[in-house]
């Protein structure tokens, strides 16, 4: 039986940090995370999110995924939320890019279609494999030995994949870091340095080779894809993209060159659900490891990365990271994705994401589109 979308609330909802959270480019505050309900014509509500950390570390801004959704959700009023394709060619019809507002749509209407069904996402995605979830914690940008203290810390709680924050200062000093935190980790623990963009290509190159013997991999230390064909030949780790795998075909060039040996992908980024199905179909056929992230967000934002996280291999799972550490504050007290010993559960609230979030919770839209 076919349905269609008869109502999209559009909430602005804050999402205060408990400590801060350090990168190359900027510090995170308050993001102001963007709740998407979609109401079908069986007055079944689904629910997206789409939240930016900080306006330097993404292209993208929670006041313009606000902006284009004023434009974006009344185009989609009264289409067939089940269409998930068909939709995606009526968004991109309606406004080029601002792929994190469709996203919001996009994982709306995943969730509408699970609990249509009587079925979860992550069996709508194919299956889980697992149902507890691998995550990697950061260890923001800092000195030496506080950065050390904290891996430590992180370890003996569980964490099993820790993410060093680099860049935006001398690399003397981020060599310093990668070295001291190295030295408290033991066999069983990953180190991924992320620099979120921040080094030039000489840098890359240097901290690479003055590293040589430490394991890790390097996520995106340049800013564009150009500057990482020219350094790849010269590094002596792994390399990570992230920021720079912004699609589909992005990703398949990538792959088909040898320019990476993983991916650290953002859901919104991709633009939802829909289009992070195909990147990871891509990377298992060829064997390429992923996380599914974002950057930012509450639970709706996490249970849809920790759901496609769970269909993939866990020897091609990156992880999949949750920012509620830092900001502590659940839409669904009882199935909000949690962090236990280095995993994260698959929520039991019911079908579609799993959650089970209170009505009014959000408080009184931003605005509102209906028939």
């Amino acid at each position: 039986m076919e349905s269609s979308i008869e109502e999209i609330r559009v909430y602005k909802f804050p999402l205060p940090s408990s400590k801060l959270y350090n990168m190359s480019s900027s510090q995170v505050a308050t993001p102001e995370s963007t709740i998407v309900e979609i109401i079908d014509s069986r007055g079944i509500i689904g629910y997206g999110e789409a939240c930016m950390a900080t306006p330097q570390a993404q292209l993208s801004t929670n006041e313009g995924i606000r902006a284009a959704l004023k434009v974006l959700a009344p185009a989609v009023i009264g289409a067939d939320p089940s269409k998930l394709s068909t939709l995606r060619d009526l968004l991109d019809e309606t406004l080029g890019g601002e792929s994190e507002s469709k996203a919001a749509i996009d994982i709306a209407c995943w969730d509408l279609i699970g609990k249509t069904l009587n079925t979860t996402i992550f069996e709508l995605l194919g299956g889980a494999k697992t149902n507890t979830v691998s995550t990697y914690h950061v260890v923001g940008i800092g000195e030496p030995e506080i950065a050390a203290q904290e891996a430590e810390n992180l370890q003996q709680s569980g964490i099993r994949r820790i993410q060093l924050k680099t860049g935006g200062r001398s690399i003397d000093r981020d060599i310093a870091c990668i070295n001291a935190v190295s030295q408290v980790l033991n066999g069983g623990t990953t180190l991924d340095v992320d620099t979120n963009r921040g080094w030039s290509e000489e840098e890359a190159i240097e901290v690479s080779k003055a590293c040589s013997s430490i394991s890790m991999s390097l996520e995106q230390p340049c800013a564009t894809e150009e500057e990482l064909q020219r350094i790849k030949p010269h590094l002596l780790h792994p390399l990570i993209v992230d920021e720079s795998a912004c699609d589909l075909s992005t990703v398949s060039r990538m792959i088909s060159s040898g320019l990476a040996n993983g991916f650290g992908m953002k859901i919104s980024r991709v633009g939802g659900l829909t289009e992070m199905q195909k990147i990871r179909n891509m990377c298992i056929d060829h064997n390429v490891p992923m996380s599914s992230d974002d950057a930012w967000g509450g639970d709706i934002i996490a249970a849809a990365g920790v759901s496609i996280a769970s269909t993939i291999p866990p020897m091609l799972n990156r992880g999949a990271w949750l920012a509620h550490p830092y900001h502590q504050i659940h839409y669904d007290e009882i199935n909000g994705p949690r962090i236990e010993d280095g995993y994260v559960a698959l929520p039991q609230g019911g079908d579609g994401l799993g959650l089970s979030i209170m009505e009014n919770f959000f408080g009184e839209p931003e605005f509102v589109f209906d028939r």
